[in-house]
């Protein structure tokens, strides 16, 4: 006889005495000194008897423990930032002056030739109420996701960047005669990095079929500005996947305070704009 396996308590010796009973191995379980338990066999028996249970725990490995993703926890920078966006259309009109419009639109001819600040500033002319609702409430809802995942000052910087980005190259895509306004660019900025973020878990396949999924169903209007919706949305992917593996940062005062900071090449888009 030899003892075949020592099990810290009796429910562990049970399973793989029930699994060696159904292959028909003779067997004992019993106590040890220490508190454990031994499962005994003879010495023949003993080769089937460790490939039985061999393949029973390959089978019943216990699975770990699901790990919660880290999280930054709820924050009110995104609600902010669309009641910011909604805000400051409604101060300009809606919808806004012809003057702020010749002047801070994503003109792509004249950003061709210079007037790069139109990138920014395009982001925060709509052409009526409808227009403005729905990206300021798309940008509270994606970027507050993207917060939890990377803390409110990262996320809302990228969704700036992305929505620059996105406006960008679309004029330089587009060329001469492409006219946009609207943050629906950074809109889909934020909805690309909160896809990527999900990489490689299986999640992200869902969060990109929505992107595409909207894509189709609010970027593709009559009035919609696809190929910065497109070009938003892919530089938003490409901002996710650079900073997916990161980790939130404690909560601080400071997050918000920098996320809000982000409002400065905004001002500073519009007063060249405006000094142009």
């Amino acid at each position: 006889m030899s003892v075949l396996r020592e099990e810290p308590d009796h429910d562990a010796a049970l399973e793989r005495s029930v699994v060696l009973e159904a292959m028909g191995i003779a067997h004992e379980v019993e106590p040890a000194p220490d508190g454990r338990w031994l499962i005994v066999v003879d010495d023949g028996d003993r080769p089937a008897a460790e490939a039985a249970l061999a393949a029973w725990e390959a089978e019943n490995t216990p699975r770990p423990e699901s790990v919660a993703s880290p999280d930054y926890g709820k924050s009110l920078v995104s609600t902010v930032v669309g009641l910011a966006i909604l805000g400051f259309a409604v101060h300009v009109g809606l919808p806004p002056a012809r003057s702020l419009v010749e002047r801070g639109s994503a003109d792509a001819m004249r950003m061709l030739n210079g007037e790069w600040w139109r990138a920014a500033t395009a982001l925060t002319l709509h052409a009526d109420l409808a227009h403005v609702a729905a990206n300021a409430a798309a940008i509270a809802i994606f970027l507050g996701a993207v917060a939890r995942q990377l803390g409110p000052a990262l996320a809302t910087w990228l969704a700036l960047a992305a929505g620059i980005a996105g406006n960008v190259l679309t004029a330089v895509v587009a060329g001469g005669g492409h006219v946009s306004v609207g943050a629906s660019t950074a809109v889909f900025g934020a909805l690309g990095t909160l896809s990527a973020l999900q990489v490689p878990r299986l999640r992200a396949w869902l969060t990109l079929g929505v992107g595409v999924a909207l894509l189709g169903f609010l970027g593709t209007g009559a009035r919609a500005d696809l190929l910065a919706h497109v070009f938003g949305f892919a530089t938003g992917v490409a901002e996710g996947l650079a900073v997916r593996r990161m980790r939130p940062p404690r909560r601080s005062f400071l997050q918000p305070v920098i996320a809000l900071a982000a409002v400065a090449p905004i001002a500073l888009a519009w007063w060249l704009a405006l000094a142009w």
